[in-house]
């Protein structure tokens, strides 16, 4: 634990260097805000779309974040030259990606408060809730993991992965339903949905805006978040075995 809260600190040490960063965060979901509301009243959208829609991104960006924070992550150490040392240390390399995974759920939120204050400054209002919704994304957040760690498995072989993580983000986020539910795709697409926890997320947080029952949705979430953690484990740790066997543990 005293390792893990180490890491922590490590990470969110970063935040307090770089404070344009933080502002960066807060500013940036603006500048997807503004076109989505301006397009969607252009064209008269009714504003339950619009709330369908508005939860749909907030959910994606947790899948951005922890993407980058805990998928991409461990290239950060890679580019420090500090990765073979940490991995010789006790700690193993689920304390080094739990710390991160911490780090980008607290980033996540600050990002949400962000979201939400930019959807209420420009007048849309999201009538969820809010700690049935908040729930949600936090849960959310435990069930992307496993994709997140199957990734950082990526970055250990590839190491510059910056463009799978990009079109793997944005295709898990289009196949989840981000903007377009996932009932009207064809067939073959929605069986793929069911696959991706982030679906069931997305549709909890819509069910919760109809004020509809959510339990089966957040079962799902549950049940698959824990496969792909359980899947994602284990293509890190051959990863790992198969960068130290290839002997590229210092490359970047």
């Amino acid at each position: 634990m005293r390792s893990l809260l180490a890491l922590v600190r490590k990470e969110l040490l970063y935040l307090r260097a770089y404070p344009l960063d933080l502002l960066n965060l807060a500013v940036s979901p603006g500048l997807l805000v503004a076109p989505y509301l301006l397009v969607a009243r252009m064209f008269g959208v009714d504003p339950d779309f619009e709330s369908s829609v508005a939860v749909g991104l907030i959910l994606w960006y947790w899948l951005s974040q922890l993407f980058w924070w805990v998928g991409h992550g461990i290239a950060e150490e890679m580019e420090e030259g500090v990765l073979e040392s940490l991995l010789v240390t006790p700690a193993p390399l689920v304390t080094i990606l739990g710390a991160k995974a911490i780090a980008g759920t607290l980033t996540s939120a600050y990002i949400t408060a962000g979201i939400i204050g930019w959807f209420f400054a420009f007048g849309l209002s999201i009538p969820v809730p809010w700690p049935a919704f908040v729930g949600i994304m936090f849960l959310t957040g435990l069930g992307l993991t496993g994709f997140c760690t199957a990734y950082a498995g990526v970055v250990l072989l590839v190491k510059q992965a910056e463009s799978i993580g990009s079109g793997m983000q944005t295709a898990l986020g289009v196949l989840a339903g981000m903007t377009v539910p996932p009932q009207v795709f064809p067939r073959a697409v929605w069986v793929i949905s069911r696959a991706i926890p982030l679906t069931y997320g997305i549709e909890a947080a819509r069910r919760l805006l109809r004020r509809d029952e959510i339990r089966g949705e957040v079962t799902w979430l549950v049940v698959t978040g824990i496969a792909f953690a359980l899947l994602g484990w284990a293509l890190l740790k051959r990863a790992e075995r198969r960068m130290k066997a290839a002997g590229t543990t210092g490359e970047f």
